[in-house]
């Protein structure tokens, strides 16, 4: 057990600087980036007699980390600029959040159609992509199916969804950018 413990240890003190390095670039704040760490490092401790040698090790905690924030930003409001939240030296920076742009207020006319006309704009965009890049954006953003799930039902590898759905989103900022602009 003692020696279990000390492998375990060793392998959670080298992966902790590069998990927490590489979560930094991806999230917000600091403190996200060390909650998420926190969190795979303490599955990896009570998955550990299941993955055995430090090869598969750091397949797994990469693996079990990139989950990690997909799950974060799943959690959170989506913003409209890309950018995940505010930062604390400029609170107006020019990104907005959804919630913050479709708060819950009350109904008004001009506020029915700017509604009404972001959602036609949107529909629009997302009907001019690609047949392929639509289908996985709808199955994952909109039905909420995994990547996993998408290439059981196409049969195509997980990479060239994740590709379909770059280009997708790619292209829908590139078609809805003047609605941000505004």
């Amino acid at each position: 057990m003692k020696l279990r413990n000390q492998k375990i240890a060793a392998i959670v003190t080298e992966a902790r600087s590069w998990l927490l390095e590489s979560v930094i670039s991806r999230v917000p704040h600091y403190e996200d980036a060390e909650d998420i760490v926190q969190d795979v490092l303490s599955q990896f401790t009570g998955s550990y007699d299941q993955i055995r040698d430090l090869e598969t090790s750091s397949a797994w905690l990469y693996r079990a980390t990139r989950n990690k924030i997909s799950d974060f930003y799943r959690k959170r409001s989506r913003t409209i600029e890309g950018s995940h939240s505010r930062t604390q030296d400029d609170p107006n920076n020019g990104s907005f959040l959804l919630e913050e742009i479709l708060a819950d207020t009350e109904p008004t006319p001009e506020r029915n159609h700017d509604l009404e006309f972001l959602e036609q704009r949107l529909e629009a965009a997302i009907e001019s992509l690609p047949d392929l890049q639509r289908e996985v954006f709808i199955w994952h953003e909109i039905e909420g199916l995994s990547f996993k799930e998408i290439g059981e039902i196409t049969g195509e590898p997980q990479n060239t969804l994740l590709s379909r759905k770059r280009y997708a989103v790619l292209a829908l900022r590139e078609k809805l950018k003047d609605i941000y602009n505004k």
